[in-house]
């Protein structure tokens, strides 16, 4: 039985095609037998600049800032406070006010007289005064709400 297909070629057939090329294109160094190719000298390594060092400069002594000095200045004649630290005094028929105000500009002394004061102006006692916590789920920092209720007349 015969195949229409070519007889492969055989590996020494290649070899004899592939190695003249090898040796013309300088990919192959064919050396005298007993002899040893030069060994090759590595390559010099590059030369690098030192890596030149910037001197850090010392930074200054941070000192924490002074405390605020006592606010001076106008008091809200409703609620006895600095007019600097009051942002608004709301209420309703002179028995329930809102107060919105920042305690860093007036003293503890104001701001714990304040709900006594607001019903004093309003002609009534204090039944009731709460204060919420500096920061406290609040939208404003630095600003805190008391809420004053007075007896009824």
């Amino acid at each position: 039985m015969t195949s229409s297909f070519p007889a492969k070629p055989s590996v020494l057939a290649r070899l004899s095609v592939l190695l003249p090329a090898a040796l013309l294109a300088g990919c192959v160094q064919m050396t005298p037998a007993g002899q040893q190719p030069a060994p090759v000298a590595p390559a010099p390594a590059p030369v690098v600049p030192p890596v030149a060092t910037m001197p850090v400069p010392q930074s200054p002594q941070v000192v924490a800032p002074p405390a605020p000095a006592l606010p001076t200045g106008p008091v809200d004649s409703r609620t006895g406070l600095h007019q600097a630290a009051v942002i608004a005094v709301t209420g309703d028929a002179d028995s329930r006010f809102t107060v919105l105000f920042r305690p860093a500009r007036t003293d503890a002394g104001k701001i714990e007289a304040a709900p006594v004061q607001l019903c004093r102006s309003a002609g009534r006692g204090l039944e009731d005064s709460r204060t919420n916590k500096p920061g406290a789920g609040s939208a404003m920092p630095g600003v805190q709400m008391m809420i004053v209720t007075c007896s009824a007349a």
